[in-house]
């Protein structure tokens, strides 16, 4: 295969050649002979081997894509591999594969601030969450995403966006006003409250399932930070901790009872038998000192400090974004669940699969506030009302032990957070989009990709596997 003569000589496993590129994308090809293929192959997840990578920077590239996809499947009669990435640290390593397609947008990254008194931003789903804190900080205007500055807007923008403002400003899709989309067909859609409701409803939380988002209109918050400068009070703790199930119970309660501006994230790596240590990276949006001071040292009260500081930061500052190359550098595999209460339950639970020896480290998220104001069904994620998202790093010794070593926590869970899982199986998929809420997004993806081309990582559609 060549990017000037199109794909006449690739043959699938059935022995059908691939239809030749359309003239639009040809200059957008990457194929394994080309010198950059290397830098393109991967995720942070995963080596991939495509036989092609198709760089769009438009949405009409996109949508033709899209379609010689569909072609090329149709051509060679089996399910070729297509795959799409905007940033390319998916947690599941399905934004790559072996011997298919991918669809890499990363080059769609403009960020446009529309109205900063409304904190309206028009943000391409090929950008990176730190650039876009980075947009909004002159505005002192934030927007709650996840808590890595490299994650590409577009993969959790559409899932759901477990970050620092989820008690004071939801997920990241409760932010989204807007969306542009493209379905299997190769269409371009703008989806809104008036424009495809239904649709509009599927790409909040539903992930790659019914169509490939380009770009989305957002409405961030004004932080009203002390100088203008979307500046947040940071907290960093380190414990030692011999009863992990007390701790667990304390820090629940604490966080519990704590105003919407406080978030904490819990970091847990077991040391021995008897201890663990917790790093804790608690983040306070704004910079109220006087209100915050008490919940920041309540919080340093949880147990044994083996380190501490508070500091105020401009929230880019807080969001780590190294802008590394992708080369599936990251071996360790997740898994995570929604659980309605933090408590010694689960204290226990996670101790237990510390004795696992898959289990490298554990974590634990804080969720409620603004998240659980909105109602289960007004989006595609269901998990409205639990306390905490908890989940473990396991070495990648395999499906069986993976789920063994998870097995004490996933008995707890309600709902799951999909995106943040190597697990893509049905029961995954089940979990994350449970009762009606899975149902309908199934409707709709059944309505928008009949042939069920998004196929890829965790999804519903089990007649697509």
């Amino acid at each position: 295969m060549t990017t000037a003569t199109g794909t006449e000589h690739v043959r699938a496993a059935s022995g059908n050649a691939w239809p030749a590129l359309p003239a639009v994308l040809r200059d957008r090809a990457i194929d394994p002979a080309h010198p950059r293929y290397g830098l393109v192959r991967s995720s942070y997840m995963a080596v991939g081997s495509p036989l092609l990578v198709l760089m769009a920077e438009r949405d009409v590239e996109v949508a033709a894509a899209v379609r010689y996809a569909g072609d090329v499947r149709e051509a060679a009669g089996e399910k070729v591999p297509f795959s799409f990435r905007s940033g390319g640290h998916g947690m599941s390593g399905s934004s790559v594969n072996d011997g298919g397609i991918i669809v890499d947008i990363s080059g769609m990254n403009r960020i446009e601030i529309t109205d900063a008194e409304r904190g309206l931003v028009r943000v391409q789903a090929g950008a990176t969450w730190g650039d876009v804190a980075a947009a909004l900080q002159p505005y002192d205007l934030a927007l709650t995403s996840g808590n890595f500055g490299d994650t590409g807007v577009g993969g959790l923008a559409t899932s759901g966006g477990v970050g620092f403002f989820i008690r004071s400003q939801g997920l990241t899709i409760d932010r989204i006003r807007g969306a542009r989309i493209i379905t299997a067909d190769g269409s371009i859609h703008w989806v809104d409250e008036q424009h495809d409701p239904d649709l509009y409803w599927a790409v909040r939380g539903g992930g790659s399932q019914v169509g490939i988002a380009t770009e989305f209109l957002f409405q961030a918050e004004r932080l009203h930070s002390r100088n203008g400068d979307a500046s947040v009070i940071n907290q960093m703790a380190g414990y030692l901790v011999t009863d992990l199930p007390g701790f667990v119970e304390s820090w629940s309660d604490w966080i519990r009872s704590a105003p919407r501006e406080m978030v904490s994230f819990l970091m847990l790596r077991p040391v021995n038998d008897r201890r663990v240590s917790i790093q804790a990276i608690n983040v306070w949006s704004g910079t109220d000192v006087d209100k915050a001071t008490p919940v920041i040292e309540s919080g340093a009260a949880l147990g044994r400090l083996t380190s501490h500081e508070a500091f105020m930061a401009p929230y880019p500052r807080v969001v780590p974004t190294p802008r590394a190359q992708h080369t599936g550098q990251q071996h360790i595999r997740l898994r995570d669940v929604l659980v309605d209460q933090a408590d010694r339950q689960l204290g226990a639970a996670f101790a237990e699969s510390f004795a696992h020896g898959t289990t490298a480290m554990g974590e634990l998220r804080s969720l409620g506030g603004a998240m659980s104001d909105v109602p289960e069904d007004a989006t595609a994620w269901a998990g409205r009302h639990q306390e905490a998202l908890a989940a473990t790093w396991v070495q990648p010794h395999g499906q069986t032990l993976e789920d063994e070593s998870f097995a004490p926590i996933r008995r707890l869970g309600t709902g799951a957070y999909g995106a943040y899982s190597s697990d893509t199986t049905p029961a995954a998929a089940e979990l994350a989009w449970p009762g009606d809420t899975g149902q309908r997004l199934r409707r709709i993806a059944e309505r928008v990709d009949p042939a069920g081309l998004f196929d890829q990582g965790i999804h519903l559609r089990r007649d697509a596997v």
